[in-house]
């Protein structure tokens, strides 16, 4: 039994090798890297895919043993008691509160938005932990009756298992951004059947970027996921609406009109959620362990005169397409699901915001269309048309994603007749909304939270990191009172154009080359000019906390390669380099596998230097050398064997400034060596903190 085990996995091992060979070789993937990110696209589709059905049998199953086997939850309220009505959300409301105890953690109500986050501040790293609870909870809530979409936990499922695949295969941030967009796209085309506008929506909501390189393997996942689910569940559209379109041409300024009450309508649902949510914690001051039990239980209270506000709302939004609804009764459902969904959401239930804000928006543009149609009955469509733009403007003003709206409700309604009036009121709904309120339904969280994402996936690269994480420290400060002849020796023993000047962790300010060329002329200033008669007020700093973006637009402003960087209290913590900060935009957002270092000559001092282009997850570093090998020479020290890296340089402190030594095996490393090192980043990193074994512990002599 145990040979037939390693021989099929050295079948799985040889098959491996050979596919690895054939991608490289047919589709020119160079590195690894690229051959596990061209393999997991596919992967990630089809896994979403059957995530998909899986969630919505789930979502079923609840429904059915709360509720039992009744087509919708309208039919049930209208056939079972009131106590077991209020029975069914007490009891979702206590499994969401189970799950919570579970997860030992308060579970996220906001999906996309967790996402964003990821995105943005994170690197597309996303723990599945939490969001199985979340999605659990979510599936709860929707299948109990909670005015809430199950597109929540299946958009996070999507993303969590995507870059969770992408950490294990080591990928780059920028790329495991990528595939945390391939499994959101993957999971909201597969739940509601539309590809193109799936795909769009990761790429301007989540990853807020258009780029070719994205697209291609967005769309790739989506379709494949797209495929299983039709072929699990259907391939119609979902919200069919044949026949409707624009009567005249100048009806398109009704719809002109309709962008801007759907905008009014997205910033009263994005607001409401947040006012309810509020009116838990502080006015009424309900516990947070029962909050799920009672908003639940106050959504039945509601749905036993309105039973069309309960769950994801899809036979309130087909009853608006059809126009079954009179006009008081539309704008009565409208209030209602408003006042539904944030209860559900503001109690803490999770679940998706996107279906609501559908049915919302059917509403809100069917109770339009009725007024307008009432008007002008021979020159306007019918409600049914409007019903079907108004959920496209709502769900543009509410996610300020207005061409992923527009395209989204394209799919579901499958009437190409709609695309005019779709377009121009998803356009003018995001722009109002966004006027009248900054925040999307996704970004209002976060924005809560202190979160700044007012930017696209390109800065947020660069704002995941902090200039504390990219500062280094700066060896060649001076004091003020070190006399002119110290800052003219250190001068001569660096590259730097300007050096700053520090007293007691204090940045005092900055002497350049230029500021000391009026004392060459003096030949007894030497003796009597001190640093602090040179220096000069720093125009520009970067604090510590200040995200890299933040960071870039100061360099923007500023002359010099080096800007000092200070902490909270004014302490002076380093320097940050531009070349720094371009070497993490090269790699974040370019996709380049490693930094370009250049090499210099220290006798040729105009030389450009050769461009090396480091292999993948190799670095070139300056690190200071650790206590424990102070006063062994290299060979002693074992760098190479230990930890597979070698030292280039030595930048060594003395009395003139810095010395360079090239070292060999017998060079002696002394205390306040930093040494330019070259090697693997996990050995690098290692040296770094002094973990010269790779398991945490120190070299023995």
């Amino acid at each position: 039994m145990l040979e037939r085990v390693e021989r099929g996995l050295r079948w799985l091992r040889l098959g491996w090798r050979k596919l690895d060979f054939f991608l490289a070789r047919r589709f020119a993937l160079s590195t690894r890297e690229d051959r596990v990110f061209f393999l997991l696209i596919p992967t990630v589709g089809i896994v979403v895919g059957l995530l998909s059905v899986l969630v919505e049998r789930l979502t079923e199953a609840v429904r059915v043993l709360l509720w039992g086997y009744y087509p919708s939850f309208e039919f049930a309220v209208q056939r079972i008691p009131a106590w077991r009505v209020l029975a069914a959300l007490a009891a979702g409301g206590a499994l969401i509160v189970l799950i919570q105890r579970l997860a030992r953690a308060p579970l996220s109500s906001q999906g996309v938005s967790s996402l964003v986050e990821a995105v943005a501040l994170h690197g597309g790293r996303l723990s599945v932990r939490p969001v199985i609870y979340s999605g659990s909870a979510a599936i709860v809530t929707v299948g109990s009756g909670g005015s809430l979409g199950r597109e929540g936990p299946m958009l996070r499922l999507g993303a969590a298992v995507s870059s969770w695949l992408g950490q294990r295969a080591g990928l780059s941030s920028h790329r495991l951004k990528i595939l945390l967009g391939c499994g959101t796209a993957a999971g909201l085309a597969a739940n509601f059947n539309v590809p193109i506008g799936a795909s769009l929506f990761a790429m301007e909501v989540v990853l807020g970027s258009f780029a070719l390189e994205i697209f291609g393997p967005i769309v790739v996942a989506a379709v494949l996921a797209t495929l299983l689910s039709r072929a699990a569940q259907s391939a119609a559209p979902i919200y069919a609406a044949p026949g409707y379109g624009l009567e005249s041409g100048w009806e398109i300024v009704f719809h002109f009109g309709l962008g801007i009450v759907g905008a009014v309508a997205a910033v009263a649902f994005v607001l409401g959620e947040r006012s309810v949510s509020r009116l838990f914690r502080r006015r009424i001051g309900v516990p947070e362990g029962i909050r799920p039990i009672v908003g639940l239980v106050a959504v039945g209270g509601i749905g036993l005169f309105a039973p069309q506000v309960l769950g994801n709302g899809f036979e309130t939004i087909t009853g608006a397409l059809q126009e079954g609804f009179a006009l008081e009764t539309l704008a009565l459902l409208a209030l209602l699901k408003l006042v539904a969904t944030a209860i559900t959401s503001g109690s803490g239930a999770p679940g998706g915001h996107f279906t609501p804000s559908l049915c919302f928006g059917a509403l809100v543009g069917g109770a339009y269309g009725a007024v307008v149609h009432g008007w002008l009955p021979d020159s306007t469509a019918s409600p049914g048309a409007y019903a079907a733009v108004g959920m496209a403007a709502v769900a543009a003003g509410s996610t300020h994603a207005p061409l992923s709206a527009c395209l989204i409700l394209f799919e579901l309604t499958g009437n190409y007749d709609l695309i005019l009036p779709l377009m121009i009121a998803s356009i003018v709904s995001s722009v109002v909304a966004k006027r009248l309120y900054p925040y999307s339904i996704y970004t209002e969280p976060l924005q809560r939270k202190g979160v700044d994402l007012s930017f696209r996936m390109e800065e947020a690269a660069l704002a995941g990191l902090s200039a504390e994480d990219l500062a280094r420290e700066d060896l060649e400060t001076l004091s003020p009172s070190d006399p002119y002849a110290r800052v003219v020796d250190r001068f001569l023993a660096t590259r730097r154009q300007r050096l700053f000047v520090v007293e007691d962790d204090r940045l005092l300010g900055s002497i350049s080359l230029h500021d000391i060329k009026h004392a060459l002329r003096d030949s007894d200033a030497g003796g009597v000019v001190l640093a602090h008669d040179l220096m000069v007020p720093v125009p520009s700093v970067v604090r510590a906390s200040d995200r890299l973006h933040r960071a870039a637009e100061v360099f923007a402003r500023s002359e010099y390669e080096r800007l000092p960087v200070i902490d909270a209290e004014g302490r002076f913590c380093g320097v940050l380099a531009k070349r720094d900060l371009l070497a993490v935009y090269a790699q974040e957002v370019l996709g380049r596998p490693a930094v370009l270092s250049t090499f210099v000559a220290s006798d040729q001092p105009g030389s450009k230097g050769s461009a090396v282009e480091l292999p993948p997850d190799f670095a070139l570093r300056a690190v200071r050398l650790p206590d424990e090998l102070a006063g062994k020479t290299l060979a002693e020290a074992r760098l190479t064997q230990r930890l597979g890296i070698r030292v280039i340089e030595l930048k060594r402190p003395g009395g003139a400034g810095w010395e360079w030594i090239v070292p060999d095996a017998a060079t002696v490393l002394a205390a306040n060596d930093e040494l330019i090192v070259l090697g693997p980043t996990a050995g690098v990193d290692a040296l770094a903190a002094a973990r010269l074994d790779r398991t945490g512990g120190t070299i023995d002599g």
